[in-house]
């Protein structure tokens, strides 16, 4: 007879949250799993654990090898790059890209991807990059000048609309008819 696990004993052998578990459940990658009723809850044999084993080593049974890479990480700078640019890379951008790392590129890349304009000259966009320290999550946005200029002029005329209006009595702008005195 086949042993039975409830989601949170597999999530606690697994060493992974309920949540996680269960979203394997609906993706199907626990197979002979099922549901008596709701209130049971999901019922997940042995062999499903034994099969998802080949995939996910449970926590602190055995250590996980390290994996040899035998890629070289400037090819791969150099792949990211023309993913992104469409084009190949100079010798001089890609020693740059390769003394930074490949981490370091593809978040440089991205940047370039969410820029709102398209980027024309990606090795100076790259440089400049890299001299301020960008991050995704702080690009850095810059205004025209007109429009900065119309939204601080904005914002100056209603401060002064605003003042001006507390200091003068109220004017009524519709002549006021009473038709009742008539």
């Amino acid at each position: 007879m086949t042993k039975i696990y409830s989601v949170k004993e597999v999530a606690e052998i697994l060493g992974k949250h309920e949540e996680t578990i269960k979203r394997w459940l609906r993706s199907g990658k626990l197979p002979n799993s099922f549901r008596n009723s709701d209130k049971e809850g999901w019922k997940i044999p042995e062999s499903d654990l034994l099969n998802l084993n080949k995939v996910v080593v449970p926590v602190g049974t055995i250590e996980q090898p390290e994996v040899e890479s035998d890629v070289d990480e400037t090819e791969l700078v150099k792949l990211a790059y023309e993913a992104v640019t469409l084009t190949s890379p100079t010798d001089d951008i890609l020693s740059v890209l390769s003394v930074i790392g490949i981490k370091r590129t593809l978040e440089i890349l991205l940047i370039m991807q969410q820029s709102t304009t398209k980027v024309k000259n990606s090795d100076g966009f790259i440089k400049k990059a890299i001299r301020e320290n960008w991050s995704p999550t702080s690009v850095p946005v810059k205004l025209p000048k007109k429009q900065s200029k119309r939204i601080y002029d904005l914002a100056q005329r209603d401060i002064s609309n605003a003042t001006n209006s507390y200091n003068e009595p109220y004017k009524r702008k519709v002549p006021f008819y009473n038709w009742l005195e008539e």
